[in-house]
């Protein structure tokens, strides 16, 4: 397997998961970390990266401030870290459930990600996606991840590469489901049939 550790998902995100009637945003999280798989949707940070409590939050890509009636609703949620939504914060930016962010970006060799069209120049500058501190982090971990030795190299990849010991338990969550058919599909359930690859 290559060593990809920034590689925006390709296609249009389709949402797998559809609970409703929490009264609290928040209590979508799970879901959301199972839904855009425990990283980033802009950045691809991923969860194993960090390990502060609190790194990731959960974004209202219409905001509050515009449209308080989808503050409780999951299709508007986005999983993000703490510093992209810091900085989108109320900005317009385009939707990965209406277009392919692998066809609008890319993270290169040099940790720069590269905007292959308008919509991408959009996420890249609104985003401040090559900040550099955060092109310095990327292109730090490519050249780690590149240089392993062979002998350890599969083991250190899936401490780096690999899901999150604490997948959740979507089956056990109090909520109504308008997409039952994706708790089958999540990460927790592909594990427990041993179909879960050791990184991604």
């Amino acid at each position: 397997m290559a060593v990809v550790a920034f590689e925006y998902p390709p296609g249009v995100h389709v949402r797998r998961h559809g609970p409703f009637g929490y009264d609290n945003y928040v209590s979508y999280r799970e879901w959301l970390r199972d839904e855009f798989c425990f990283r980033c949707v802009f950045c691809l940070k991923r969860e194993l990266w960090d390990i502060r409590l609190g790194s990731f939050h959960i974004d209202h890509f219409i905001p509050q401030s515009v449209a308080p009636d989808l503050g409780c609703v999951y299709d508007n949620l986005v999983y993000v870290c703490a510093r992209c939504n810091s900085v989108k914060s109320d900005l317009d930016v385009p939707d990965p459930c209406k277009i392919s962010f692998a066809e609008s970006m890319k993270v290169v060799e040099s940790g720069t990600v590269e905007a292959l069209d308008e919509s991408g120049e959009i996420l890249v500058e609104v985003l401040n996606l090559n900040e550099r501190d955060r092109v310095r982090y990327r292109k730090l971990l490519i050249d780690t991840l590149s240089s392993l030795a062979p002998e350890k190299e599969e083991e250190i990849l899936c401490q780096w590469l690999g899901f999150p010991d604490d997948l959740p338990n979507l089956s056990n969550r109090q909520a109504a489901n308008s997409r039952p058919d994706g708790i089958n599909q999540s990460y927790y359930e592909k594990r427990s049939r041993g179909e879960l690859p050791p990184r991604y």
